[in-house]
Formats: structure tokens, C-alpha cells, sequence
């Protein structure tokens, strides 16, 4: 996926052709695209606080442990203005362990933040044994401001490929019940960043 495509907005999960609600929680409602190979989920849902603060917990990917259990290793190789390139290794359930470098963009249209990512391997270290190297991964954040832009209206995009003999049923459905702990995350980690800023 090129720079340009990158930065096309999502849409709002509801309105996208081809996807059906596959459940939700937590104020987090899930859609799953039916007719893709891959694992394509898009997830919405509102978290307390600004746009900005959320983008940046989103990014910090040197913690990205702190908004799911499966990130086992997550290294931050380059960063410039906009883009950084960030070597990741998932522990799963029942399967190996997966890995993968991504380059990530991030920018800001007509009031609203976004985030972007999609598979980058060149940009980082060489395939390790027992590792499943993963070569599908893209998607990202729009992030909409509203309550005046206290809080924030979030899209997330995730289109996965984790490659090996898993049956596509079994990494979907457990996919689609980990978003919603993924927006809890975020929502955890702005409740500690508001937190201490009236200490």
C-alpha cells in the first residue's frame, strides 16, 4: 500500500460496503469484511479524551504492551517528522509467534488526526526461527474531535494476514473480541495521562 492510499480516510464502519456487525463491547462495536481472504476488521467507538492525546498513546509504540496482552516485543527502529518504522513481535494463543516491521504515517485532515500503518520487512531485522514472519498488515486510526474536543470519535482498521495453517475462523472471531480490549487500553492509558496532569 503506497503513501497515498495510506492517507485515505476511513469511513464510518457502518456506512462500509461488504462489512457485517460481528459484535461489540464496552461502547466498542466491531464490523468484519465478509468477502476478504485476510482478517479485515473495522471497530468504532468513542473514548474520553482529546484527539491529540489519543494519537499520541496510539504511537507510543515503544509501550504498545500497554494496550494488548499479544505484543510481546515492540522496538522503535527510526522515527522522523510523521513517519517511524517499529519492529513488532505478537505472542498468540495455541499458534507461534508472529513478526513483522511496519512503517507508520500519521498527519492531520480537515480537523481530524489520523494514523496509518502497513508492513514495511525490509526496513527491519531478518526472519527468526520459529517465528512466522507476517507480510499482510495494514490499517490505522481517524480520530474526530467531539464534546467540543474533550473527547474523541474513533475508527480503527486492522487487515491481517497471519499466515501459517490457522483456520481463518479461529484468528477472526478471536480478532474481533480483542478490539474492543484494545480501545479499553486506550482508554486506560488517557485516564492515567489526565490523571497526572492535575496532579
Amino acid at each position: 500500500m503506497n503513501a497515498l492510499l495510506m492517507m485515505v480516510p476511513l469511513v464510518v464502519a457502518s456506512a462500509m460496503p461488504g462489512y457485517k456487525h460481528v459484535g461489540g463491547a464496552n461502547g466498542v462495536e466491531v464490523y468484519r469484511q465478509m468477502q476478504s481472504p485476510d482478517i479485515d476488521l473495522v471497530a468504532e467507538g468513542d473514548i474520553d479524551a482529546p484527539p491529540s492525546m489519543v494519537r499520541g498513546i496510539v504511537l507510543d509504540y515503544a509501550n504498545a504492551h500497554s494496550l494488548s496482552d499479544h505484543v510481546a516485543e515492540s522496538k522503535v527502529l527510526s522515527t522522523k517528522p510523521g513517519e517511524m518504522v517499529v519492529y513488532q513481535r505478537l505472542k498468540l494463543p495455541v499458534v507461534a509467534d508472529r513478526d513483522f516491521t511496519l512503517r507508520a504515517l500519521w498527519g492531520e485532515r480537515g480537523g481530524n488526526l489520523w494514523t496509518r500503518y502497513t508492513v514495511d520487512n525490509a526496513r527491519g531485522p531478518e526472519a527468526r526461527d520459529q517465528i512466522v514472519r507476517v507480510s499482510t498488515l495494514n490499517g490505522g486510526w481517524d480520530l474526530m474531535p467531539i464534546r467540543g474536543g474533550s473527547a474523541t470519535h474513533a475508527v480503527y482498521r486492522v487487515r491481517i494476514n497471519l499466515a501459517g495453517s490457522i483456520p481463518r475462523w479461529m484468528v477472526s472471531g478471536g480478532a474481533a473480541k480483542d478490539l474492543p480490549k484494545l480501545f479499553e487500553g486506550v482508554r486506560h492509558q488517557a485516564q492515567r495521562q489526565v490523571a497526572r496532569a492535575m496532579r
